[in-house]
């Protein structure tokens, strides 16, 4: 793979502007030469008409001759003027010297014609008057030596030609600013990015208060980049310690009970207690490690589904005995099942189902009463779980799915606060999404939708 050579912006924009000067450079010098010589050929022959049409107006035809008012010019500024027959014979006018131009041939373009004394511009056009007046064909006819009138024209040739590197020279200035106003900014973005990288400051955001729009954009977008890495640091951080803080406790008693045991414990009973002790405390740090590995291998896509035809409220009332038969008939259900089935991975659906039911009996008011109800359509099945109990303040809604979140003191301390990150996540690898709408003091209801 052919490595690719870095250059800054600057150098970048004035390397190929240079090259795009040059090839420019080539075009305007061949366009300028070409069209100045065909603008030349063109004011050259406009001139060389106009005055001819100004100098005929002063000749008349008068007892079949040819006759010059006192106005006629035979020459003006270099230019000689002449009246020809139709067989370009001369009636009126003069050469210049050294060449005769009456016996050349009659032609309305101009053309140059070779002389001793150098080349001259010739020109011939059709004297309406005097035709009508004579009944023969009249022409009138131009003739300026070429160094005379080229050297006017020249002057403007070489003023184009010049113009040409002043013009590519301020494109070439202008793509330096232009450069620059690009570079400068993302130098700055770039010192800001490293200035974060070094001193971990993620608070700290790119500023750009310029016109460019795509760089607008680019430091619009880096600022959302650098906040989702803040909220993922600061998760991750939060994360960390409410593991830490999890698990410090059951083996903060593991640790207490062994130290005990080793010391006071002297009958079976005493024993059998401490195990169970152990026991308890062994299973909550197993349960927390547990879930704690089935968020992360669903956050990093490790979990390979499963995919079948389900009952989900088949799944639901089996749920829903289990919890009724562990709280031992303190819990009352309102079922309204519709039939719903879907294609899902049973196991993680379970277990979210299980979630966010066993969190509704949780939090439910005493006497416990939860209502469940399931809707299926063409395109989406929805499961609906409604508690009575304490609902959840407004400020709390949007971090419920948050890992080891939980609400404070209004509600039930017990468990860890993954149960509903849990059911969140496998939600979603579902292609689906639960939402929360609650009432402070009236009670919360979750909804499934897949």
């Amino acid at each position: 793979m052919r490595r690719i050579k870095k250059v800054s912006v600057t150098r970048y924009i004035i390397t190929y502007l240079i090259g795009l000067i040059l090839a420019v450079s080539f075009l305007m010098t061949l366009f300028v030469n070409v069209l100045a010589d065909r603008v030349i050929y063109y004011d050259i022959q406009s001139t060389l008409v106009r005055e001819m049409a100004r100098n005929s107006r002063n000749v008349h035809y008068e007892d079949g001759i040819v006759k010059p008012d006192e106005d006629f010019q035979y020459e003006d500024d270099g230019m000689f003027f002449q009246i020809l027959g139709e067989r370009g014979n001369l009636l009126l006018g003069e050469s210049p010297k050294g060449k005769e131009f009456a016996e050349e041939n009659i032609s309305q373009r101009l053309r140059m014609l070779e002389a001793d004394e150098g080349e001259y511009y010739i020109i011939d056009r059709v004297n309406r008057t005097l035709t009508q007046a004579a009944g023969d064909i009249i022409y009138n006819r131009c003739i300026i030596k070429k160094q005379n009138i080229d050297s006017k024209y020249q002057f403007v040739k070489y003023i184009s030609y010049a113009s040409i590197p002043v013009f590519l020279l301020l494109v070439l200035a202008a793509g330096l600013v232009m450069s620059r106003k690009i570079a400068e900014p993302l130098k700055q973005m770039s010192k800001t990015a490293e200035s974060i990288g070094k001193e971990g400051e993620l608070s700290r955001r790119m500023e750009y208060g310029g016109r460019i729009t795509e760089l607008g954009i680019l430091a619009a977008t880096n600022n959302r980049m650098l906040e989702r890495v803040e909220d993922m640091f600061e998760n991750q951080k939060r994360f960390s310690s409410d593991v830490a803080h999890e698990l410090r406790t059951p083996i903060a008693v593991l640790l207490a009970q062994c130290e005990y045991a080793k010391e006071y414990v002297n009958t079976k009973e005493e024993f059998d207690e401490a195990i169970n002790v152990l026991y308890r405390q062994t299973q909550k740090a197993n349960l927390v490690i547990s879930q704690l590995l089935n968020l992360n291998r669903l956050g990093n896509g490790r979990i390979t589904l499963d995919i079948e035809d389900a009952d989900l409220d088949e799944m639901i009332c089996s749920i829903c005995d289990e919890i009724e038969f562990k709280e031992k008939g303190s819990v009352q259900f309102e079922l309204e099942l519709s039939g719903a089935k879907a294609e899902l991975d049973i196991g993680l659906m379970y277990i979210l189902l299980q979630n966010i039911i066993q969190n509704a009996v949780k939090y439910s008011a005493v006497p416990t009463k939860v209502r469940i109800e399931t809707k299926c359509s063409e395109k989406e099945t929805v499961v609906k779980v409604t508690d009575y109990g304490c609902g959840i303040k407004e400020e709390d809604l949007p971090h419920i799915f948050d890992p080891f979140y939980r609400v404070e003191k209004s509600r039930n301390s017990e468990g860890f606060g993954l149960g509903l990150s849990l059911a969140d996540r496998i939600a979603k690898i579902h292609g689906g999404k639960i939402t929360v709408e609650s009432v402070w003091g009236e009670g919360s209801t979750f909804t499934l939708t897949l």
